[in-house]
């Protein structure tokens, strides 16, 4: 019995039991994939949702979002600028609202570019450290209180 008890150096702080054990471990112990006939996925029980880990943001849904207003404003700014050079009278209106197109263009691109930015740095800097302290969080089974242990 007392070579049990060193097993677990660390107790809960809220109820005392030695009952603890990290979050990776919580999360693939209640993680199941099943697989039928007709469908596939994998289930969870509450204590492995409550340990999921942190995820790097994905580049896609700024891409889907900005891109095809940027192809749009593109389009139209072809449109503004090529009614220009090939009609002889050029109107002031058609000039501003080419203009217009384009400076909206520009800063749709620049909002893409910025938002890639942020989700570069974010997966590059603040990732990696909210993974390590999930590595470092030990739930106790008997109450589910998180603790941190960096150990």
């Amino acid at each position: 019995m007392a070579s049990l008890a060193q097993l677990n150096p660390y107790q809960c702080e809220q109820c005392g039991a030695t009952n603890i054990v990290a979050a990776p471990v919580v999360y693939q112990q209640g993680t199941r994939a099943y697989s039928g006939t007709f469908s596939s996925g994998t289930s969870q029980s509450y204590s492995a949702q409550q340990a999921v880990p942190p995820r790097p943001l994905g580049y896609l849904k700024p891409v889907f979002l900005w891109g095809p207003l940027i192809l749009l404003l593109s389009v139209w700014t072809v449109i503004g600028f090529r009614s220009i050079l090939g009609l002889p009278r050029i109107t002031m209106f058609r000039v501003e609202l080419a203009v217009v197109f384009l400076l909206l263009e520009v800063f749709a691109l620049v909002r893409l570019l910025f938002n890639l930015r942020r989700i570069a740095r974010y997966n590059r800097e603040i990732y990696p450290r909210l993974r390590w302290n999930w590595e470092h969080t030990y739930i106790c089974r008997r109450c589910g209180k998180f603790s941190f242990i960096p150990s």
